[in-house]
């Protein structure tokens, strides 16, 4: 024997799952936008300060201005998910840092050459600073001076697009509850007219023909109400005239 299962609860599981999906799909198409916003906008900022040290640092690099160029590079620093700033001449020697001269080996280069000697960014794994940053290089007076080396945490874009994450999962958890609600109470109300008739329909069936069936929906429910009636009436014509038959033949 086949389960049972209420048309009620059907149409408030189907509008359960429907939103879920629905809410999942939003929030990666969100997240993905979100990312790929927050990412331009974050290496633009990059950019900007290293155009704006760039402006600035020529000089400083030419004379090997160690003192000059720590200030340059803190007086930058304040910018948030900035994790270094480094100075390169134009042999790729670090000559300014916010390490205080520790710079860490992975953010070393031995060939500069591999550099492209336009702007480029890419995302660099910095196990010392246990994180990954966009990497981006700006050239000082086209890479005939030096560079200017940029880290950006990627972790910035991260934890917005998480945030973002949070924020369309818990809309779509809140409107799927009040939702679910709305659809349970509205399920209800389309379930009672269906058990009237099934009820209705099972005494048919047990011969109890004289109560009329009527039901005002203004929708397929009421045709069937009327069609079930017209049956009742035909079984109790037809009852009758059996009846009549049976009594004539005694």
């Amino acid at each position: 024997m086949s389960k049972f299962f209420s048309i009620r609860w059907k149409i408030s599981g189907l509008f359960l799952v429907s939103n879920i999906v629905l809410g999942v799909v939003i929030a990666l198409l969100v997240s993905n936008h979100v990312r790929q916003t927050f990412r331009n906008e974050l290496i633009e900022r990059g950019r900007t300060i290293g155009h704006n040290l760039a402006s600035n640092s020529g000089d400083l690099i030419l004379n090997e201005d160690k003192v000059g160029l720590r200030y340059l590079i803190a007086n930058n620093m304040n910018f948030e998910s900035l994790d270094y700033i480094l100075v390169h001449d134009s042999e790729g020697k670090i000559v300014g840092d916010n390490f205080n001269g520790q710079v860490p080996k992975s953010l070393q280069v031995e060939d500069l050459s591999a550099i492209n000697k336009k702007e480029s960014s890419q995302v660099l794994e910095v196990p010392e600073l246990n994180t990954s940053v966009y990497d981006l290089w700006v050239p000082v007076e086209e890479g005939l001076i030096g560079y200017i080396r940029i880290g950006l945490d990627t972790s910035y874009v991260r934890n917005v697009v998480n945030q973002t994450i949070k924020v369309i999962l818990l809309s779509v958890l809140v409107v799927t509850l009040l939702g679910g609600m709305f659809v349970f109470f509205l399920g209800g109300q389309l379930v009672k007219p269906i058990i009237y008739l099934t009820r209705r329909a099972d005494e048919i069936s047990q011969g109890k023909l004289e109560q009329k069936i009527e039901l005002k929906t203004h929708d397929e429910i009421e045709k069937l109400a009327e069609a079930l009636d017209r049956l009742r009436e035909s079984v109790k014509i037809a009852l009758k005239r059996l009846e009549q038959q049976q009594s004539l033949k005694m």
